[in-house]
């Protein structure tokens, strides 16, 4: 039986640490109205957001202005019905509440050709908590050995935030063309940790077994980098038309930390037993990350009340790569210890490993005025998933892992001579998708299904804009 276990616990251990490249680029979008047109404002964009949208429109903004949009509340929900095995769900429910982007618009010259903005924004959010306990009859119980009992539990963390600043500038040609770029300085920090342990009896007329099975992961970072986005608009008639390139991230610095540990205990009423423990820790080493070269296209027709939009962005492939690569060298005990096949990955017992698929992603916006100062505001845009396993890679769970996502949203935006207030809702959501079981789990059951994983998210969105005087 000691055998039985250990082979078991071994098989879950082969696996080593990955950590995954963030696998939406479209969850997040900035100022209230961009957000509600759902992204597709590349072409039309003509306020601060332009900065992110398409620097290239910002030679077209007649008016210096400060704006302020946050996402006021934000309630993301994950489930994962049989997360844990047939009959155990995993879900995470938060509210966060976090600004979008503070941005503004300047005259630096006298030349009204030339624009300059600034931005700081919010580009990457995840606060992902799951915790769960269990015990032997919470599963289905044809997959539990009736000879078996056992407590277990779940704890799981997985926290990002990234804000980028950026400084862009445009110039209009003549009135129908402008172009312009943007340079943004990016601050990454993300945090992770799971922890998952079962204690466990086996007990028959022959055998009287005690085990201990113990995993446990922590993995923070931080970095630094820089990238370009360079873009161009084109206006003609009612028609409005924007290009886009983003390129990779060139990074200057990054740093950060990792532990991992793993047990293995089984003792008997004979005297007989086995296991082991390996433990690997690092601190201060060198981290890295990276994102992908994109290219967007826009299209807008407009009339004197009513706008439809459409843009699209296409990011490229990322090839494997290392976020951590420290030499692991991981403390095993006992020495010599029949760690089974993890004895092959031991020099890569720190590693992590990140790599992205390549996406295409689409939003419609639509916009009808309702009066002189009150606007109708809808969306649609797609936000498809770019999860690539890694080589060195296992069934993690990510802040938003491999499935697709489709956002809606509708609002109004109220116009004032000097101002101008937006409200709006969003709701996402993610069609219900059959996953791979996570290997990386320690479930002593015979897990015989697969997890099938869902999201929701709502949210509201005010974004508020003062119009200097010329």
């Amino acid at each position: 039986m000691i055998r039985n276990i250990t082979i078991s616990v071994i098989l879950f251990f082969i696996t080593v640490q990955t950590f995954s490249q963030d696998d939406h680029y479209w969850t997040q979008q900035f100022g209230a109205i961009s957000t509600i047109m759902g992204g597709a404002v590349i072409a039309g964009v003509r306020d601060n957001t332009a900065i992110y949208y398409n620097p290239g429109a910002l030679g077209f903004i007649a008016h210096p202005s400060l704006s302020v949009d946050a996402n006021v509340y934000k309630i993301d929900k994950i489930f994962i019905d049989d997360g844990l095995g047939n009959g155990v769900n995993l879900n995470s429910a938060q509210l966060s509440i976090y600004p979008q982007i503070i941005s503004g618009l300047v005259n630096l010259v006298k030349n009204d050709r030339w624009k300059f903005s600034y931005a700081l924004l919010t580009r990457h959010y995840a606060n992902v908590l799951m915790n769960t306990r269990y015990t032997n009859t919470d599963f289905d119980q044809t997959q539990v050995d009736p000879n078996m009992k056992f407590i277990g539990a779940l704890d799981y963390s997985n926290q990002l935030n990234e804000q980028w600043l950026g400084l862009g500038v445009g110039y209009r040609i003549n009135d129908h063309f402008s172009v312009g770029g943007t340079l943004f300085i990016s601050y990454r920090a993300q945090s992770y940790q799971l922890t998952n342990y079962v204690r466990l009896v086996y007990k028959d007329d022959t055998t009287d077994v005690f085990g201990s099975i113990n995993n446990d992961r922590t993995l923070k970072y931080k970095t630094f980098s820089g990238l370009l986005k360079i873009g161009a608009a084109y206006q003609t008639g009612k028609w409005k038309f924007g290009f886009t390139v983003t390129t990779p991230s060139i990074q200057v610095y990054g740093s950060g930390d990792i532990q991992r540990e793993m047990s293995l205990i089984a003792l008997d009423t004979s005297g007989g037993g086995g296991g082991y423990v390996v433990m690997g820790r690092k601190s201060g080493i060198s981290a890295k990350y990276k994102r992908p070269l994109s290219i967007g296209l826009g299209v807008e027709y407009a009339t004197a009340k009513t706008r439809i939009a459409l843009s699209c962005e296409y990011y490229t492939k990322i090839k494997i790569y290392h976020l951590f690569e420290p030499q692991s060298d991981p403390f095993v005990y006992p020495d010599g210890a029949d760690t089974g096949s993890i004895h092959n990955e031991l020099e890569s017992f720190l590693h992590v490993q990140n790599a992205a698929t390549p996406v295409f992603n689409f939003g419609l916006g639509f916009s009808q005025d309702l009066s002189s100062k009150l606007t109708l505001l809808l969306g649609f845009r797609t936000d498809f998933s770019a999860y690539s396993q890694p080589e060195e890679g296992d069934n993690f769970l990510h802040n938003s892992a491999s499935w697709d996502l489709y956002h809606f949203s509708a609002g109004v935006s109220y116009h004032q001579k000097r101002n101008s207030v937006t409200i709006g809702f969003t709701y996402s959501a993610s069609p219900a998708k059959s996953i791979a079981k996570n290997e990386d789990l320690v479930i002593p059951v015979d897990y015989s299904g697969n997890p099938v994983v869902y999201a929701q998210s709502f949210g509201l969105v005010i974004g508020y804009t003062y119009f200097f005087p010329k």
